[in-house]
């Protein structure tokens, strides 16, 4: 019996994937299909077994494509599951990092705190200090000479007078404001000063004058012209807290013109005898 040409395979009809463990089962059972159908037409019999066969191998294909995709998957998520893990240990390494800022931030802001109070401690202290200051200090304008308080006026007027001009002006301020006027103040009662100045006279004139000022514990005035030209008017002067005290004492007026003319180097320099009140 001759047998036909096989024809060549035809493609798959089956656009679904087939189990492979189906097309082997249709394999082993091809023989006994192939007994129970022997009338049949041996073409149609190969046909059967062609498709059988063409079935196995598409689902043999279909299991190697789908173990090379679980293998590509798996790779996949392994470097997934990488980054994820190496996100979630960054993330905890901030979580530790911000858990120790915030414990050093508490710290810090316990040292503030603390620093605060204390602060507040130091600014109740000064401005009880400065309080003060500011009362002594134009209790002693009063008693300073009349050129040194005009010379520091813009400076104390200042001072504050009451409760609301001292919150009106910082600590910093009212210490500077201080240190203004005591400092020109200290600077006088340092040293030897011969000013010009008008003096009112018994009589009730006023008679030009130099004042010889040591510090501002005591000074000495002369001025006026005698018969004979030379000065015969003079007295002495203190402090008091109602301002320069002035007494005339005329018989200085030699001793004092002299101790002038020394300051002013117009004389040689020699021993002056001047009376001193001691308060």
């Amino acid at each position: 019996m001759q047998v036909p040409p096989r024809p060549r395979p035809s493609a798959p009809v089956h656009a679904a994937r087939v189990p492979a463990l189906s097309a082997l089962l249709a394999l082993i059972a091809a023989p006994a299909i192939v007994a129970q159908r022997g009338a049949q037409d041996p073409q149609v019999i190969a046909k059967e077994l062609r498709s059988a066969h063409a079935e196995y191998a598409l689902a043999k294909r279909t299991l190697s494509e789908e173990r090379e995709a679980w293998r590509k998957g798996k790779q996949t998520l392994e470097t997934q599951i990488e980054v994820v893990n190496s996100e979630v240990a960054a993330f905890e390494a901030r979580i530790t990092e911000a858990r120790e800022s915030i414990a050093t931030t508490d710290k810090k802001v316990g040292e503030l705190q603390q620093e605060k109070v204390e602060l507040e401690q130091v600014s109740e202290l000064l401005e009880q200090r400065i309080s003060a200051l500011e009362d002594r200090t134009k209790a002693l304008l009063k008693r300073v000479p009349k050129a040194l308080a005009d010379s520091v006026a813009l400076i104390s007027q200042r001072l504050p007078n009451n409760d609301q001009e001292r919150e009106d002006i910082s600590l910093s301020v009212r210490y500077q404001n201080v240190i203004g006027v005591l400092n020109p103040i200290d600077k006088w009662n340092r040293e030897v000063k011969v000013l010009d100045e008008q003096r009112d006279l018994p009589n009730g004139k006023t008679v030009s004058v130099t004042v010889i000022y040591v510090g501002l514990a005591q000074a000495f005035y002369v001025g006026g012209k005698g018969p004979d030209g030379a000065p015969n008017v003079a007295g002495t002067g203190t402090s008091s807290e109602d301002g320069w005290r002035w007494t005339p004492q005329n018989d200085l007026a030699a001793d004092v013109a002299t101790a002038v003319s020394v300051y002013r180097n117009e004389q040689l320099a020699r021993l002056v005898q001047l009376p001193v009140s001691i308060l």
